[in-house]
């Protein structure tokens, strides 16, 4: 017999405050500057929409070469590098800045400590844009780990200041900051971690422990979506890992009753709508075996 489906979303879904603000931004600027600016890189971690921008006029570049004089720059969620902003502005580029207040938040207190002479130490993804943005705000001095092996082999310090990457995992930053509490006499702790990310977490946890599979919908560059999937992994929760409706196998679901629902921050709403339509679509005739 057919089991029947239910489909559960996480009550976190969607752009988170950041990204919001970002995309308001980009509206305004499209109106102010007759559809067309700029962004370096991509604005967010979605090549949905990423797409859909590019339609309406913004366009992607991968350095300041790439920008006349007088155009419109966009500053991504994630922040840049302040010596760009410098030279953006030196070069009479105009310039409106998406940079997440959150993420604003940890570059001010990385030029705090740097003011104050202490070594700044940023627990993330050196690679990842946040944590370069910030990064540049201690002269690219910081010491940069995302481990607790790598806390464990930095010199031992008599003071430092410590930043969080806001999409970072808490419990994987406790026992890095464990770890750098025996290195370092005194260490100042800035826990950054963004309260929407852990609250998105947390509900994907719980949503997770009352279904038989998790759909977490996300860019596949997103670091807090691959997050979100790994968090399920990791607790031995099956999962799938999807950019769109398109990806989903109605095959996944022939053992199920209950799926989740989750996405990323800069998931888009009409991504999530198509999902949740393909999913119903599955469910209604999944149901329709039913006497």
């Amino acid at each position: 017999m057919t089991r029947k489906l239910e489909i559960i979303c996480s009550p976190y879904t969607g752009y988170c405050f950041g990204v919001k603000r970002a995309m308001r931004l980009i509206d305004k600027g499209l109106a102010e500057h007759g559809g067309h600016i700029h962004t370096l890189g991509d604005v967010i971690h979605n090549m949905q929409a990423v797409e859909r921008l590019k339609s309406r006029g913004v366009k992607p570049v991968s350095n300041l070469d790439e920008v006349e004089s007088g155009a419109t720059l966009i500053i991504r969620a994630h922040g840049v590098h302040p010596d760009l902003l410098e030279e953006a502005q030196r070069r009479g580029i105009h310039l409106i800045d998406a940079t997440c207040p959150f993420v604003g938040r940890s570059q001010g207190y990385v030029k705090q400590l740097s003011k104050k002479s202490y070594q700044v130490i940023i627990i993330g993804d050196s690679k990842h844009p946040e944590v370069i943005s910030i990064s540049g705000n201690a002269g690219d001095r910081a010491i940069i780990i995302d481990t607790p092996e790598a806390a464990r082999e930095i010199d031992k310090l008599d003071r430092a200041g410590l930043v969080i990457q806001t999409t970072f995992s808490r419990e994987k930053a406790l026992a890095i900051i464990h770890e750098l509490e025996k290195r370092i006499d005194n260490l100042l702790v800035y826990d950054t971690i963004c309260q929407a990310t852990e609250l998105r977490r947390e509900a994907t946890l719980e949503l997770a422990s009352n279904v038989n599979l998790m759909l977490v919908v996300g860019g596949r560059a997103s670091s807090n979506t691959k997050r979100l999937f790994r968090l399920c992994i990791d607790r031995g929760i099956p999962a799938k890992f999807i950019e769109t409706a398109e990806e989903i196998d109605p095959g996944w679901f022939d053992q199920c009753e209950r799926v989740g629902i989750t996405t990323g921050t800069s998931t888009p709403d009409w991504v999530i709508d198509n999902v949740i339509r393909r999913m119903e679509e599955i469910t209604k005739a999944r149901n329709s075996g039913f006497e």
